[in-house]
């Protein structure tokens, strides 16, 4: 099931994202986190404040987390989107996370899949997203799902890591 996180919810993405961080470490890894810089319990925590933070929960125990918004950060603005729409418009995905025990069993997918339904039954035009340059598989799954490549750009993301990102759209 998926839903939006209760405050007891946080923790435990906070250790999601520490269980892939670790993995990262230690087996190498396509995402642009870094431990100890982003994502980290702050995070979650604000996510999980202000209503923006959505988790995938079976048999009580969590299998991955996502952020919901609106918000685009200043970077956007200078990506050639391939789908015109006011902000209030779009859907942003930020820091979807599937640690590494639950990969492999369209985790992903879901959380993909509700962010789209999400998007669509809230009147928005499009869903957006960033994902670092590197990072094949999370572009692979996203393009599986219907978006397109709208750019690419250099960034320092969430103010803290310097990065290329790429940015992906899906027309609703």
């Amino acid at each position: 099931m998926i839903r939006l996180a209760a405050p007891g919810d946080a923790a435990a993405v906070a250790e999601s994202y520490e269980e892939l961080l670790l993995h990262e470490e230690r087996e190498g890894g396509s995402s642009h986190w870094r431990r100890g810089v982003y994502p980290t319990p702050a995070t979650a925590g604000r996510a999980q404040a202000a209503g923006w933070l959505y988790v995938l929960e079976e048999d009580g125990r969590l299998q991955g987390s996502v952020i919901l918004n609106s918000h685009q950060a200043k970077e956007y603005r200078s990506i050639p989107w391939l789908y015109p729409a006011a902000d209030s418009e779009v859907l942003v995905v930020h820091t979807l996370c599937v640690p590494p025990r639950c990969a492999g069993r369209g985790v992903g997918t879901r959380l993909v899949d509700f962010a789209l339904g999400f998007a669509y039954g809230a009147g928005m035009r499009a869903v957006r997203l960033d994902t670092n340059a590197l990072n094949i598989p999370a572009q692979r799954l996203y393009q599986k799902l219907g978006f397109r490549l709208a750019g690419r750009s250099r960034a320092v993301h969430e103010g803290v890591l310097d990065t290329e990102l790429v940015y992906l759209e899906r027309q609703l």
